[in-house]
């Protein structure tokens, strides 16, 4: 009975609706201070979560932006993907903004408030009903660009590796992303690349992505009649500790995340299992057919997979 509480206690803490409610006072001082700069919204992200969990904190930002015609003025230091002291803005590392010049040109004073967790903006609950695919990638690509080097690696890696629109993109997320979705078995996820296969002809290699090698390990060994292609990233989780907790350095991990995303958007094709980092190759690219072999959780039915699961369901009721 005891076990049972504590049990519920622990889903009560967790739920997005205490976290809102906890962090109310620390969201009306950040809209107060943000209302005095007058047109902008500067806000330093510092949250210790995974890269695409801040990007879509960034997404929320930008949808709030549109709404109340600011311009965003968006930075992130420290966390798990910038250096110890705080002082590289790695999300401007990662990216480039379209308003660049325009906000260098600032002369006046510009207030930054620093958020550590997306409920201390409470965009959320605002924002997350209305985000749709299409709109989404809009709205990224008119203030954000992966970086110049960010691309020039990507493309590198897709001559070399020959991934294009006859490549089938796979992402399988391990480790933690059971809390957050319906486990897939690895042998259920090769059948779902081989029916995908079959019913798709022009595809004639697999590019795979995993955060987990013994996953990796077991796909390129099973027998498909198409040559499998590994993602060429080197941190990998360790044990059941996902990548971004796994001690690696910041910067490599939030560039492998980006570059990985950017790989899986370049295909033709993509099968994956929920995850925000493949999730965003539909951002990434909007046109890429994208087949989501099981659902996020009720609890964590969350956007971008979210929308592609609802897609996906309602183009099986239409077929």
């Amino acid at each position: 009975m005891l076990r049972k509480v504590v049990d519920r206690a622990k889903k009560i803490r967790r739920s997005e609706g205490f976290k809102h409610s906890v962090a109310t006072p620390r969201r009306i001082s950040l809209h107060a201070t943000q209302r005095l700069n007058r047109g902008i919204f500067a806000i330093e992200i510092q949250e210790n979560s995974g890269f695409f969990s801040v990007m879509q904190m960034v997404l929320f930002i930008l949808m709030y932006c549109e709404e109340k015609c600011l311009m965003p003025c968006i930075s992130a230091r420290g966390g798990l993907y910038g250096d110890p002291e705080g002082k590289l803005d790695w999300f401007s590392a990662f990216f480039d903004s379209m308003h660049g010049e325009a906000t260098a040109s600032l002369t006046r004073k510009v207030r930054k408030s620093t958020v550590r967790d997306l409920v201390q903006l409470g965009f959320r609950q605002r924002y997350e009903a209305r985000l749709q695919l299409g709109s989404a990638s809009e709205l990224f690509f008119a203030h954000y660009r992966p970086a110049g080097h960010i691309q020039d690696e990507v493309d590198t890696i897709c001559r070399q590796l020959e991934i294009g629109m006859s490549t089938l993109g796979a992402h399988f997320r391990g480790t933690d992303k059971t809390l957050e979705a319906i486990p897939v078995s690895w042998n259920d996820f090769c059948r779902h690349i081989e029916t995908t296969l079959a019913e798709n002809p022009h595809l004639t290699d697999i590019f795979v992505s995993s955060d987990e090698q013994a996953f990796l390990d077991f796909f390129v060994a099973w027998p498909f009649r198409k040559p499998v292609k590994v993602a060429p990233a080197k941190l990998l989780a360790n044990g059941n500790t996902p990548v971004h907790f796994s001690g690696y350095p910041g910067l490599e991990i939030g560039r492998e995340a980006l570059v990985s995303s950017l790989l899986l958007s370049r295909c033709g094709y993509l099968v994956k299992t929920p995850s925000y980092l493949s999730a965003w190759s539909r951002i990434f690219n909007p046109s890429l057919p994208v087949k989501l072999v099981s659902p996020p959780r009720p609890d964590a039915f969350w956007f971008p997979d979210s929308r592609l699961w609802l897609e996906q369901v309602a183009q099986d009721k239409a077929a």
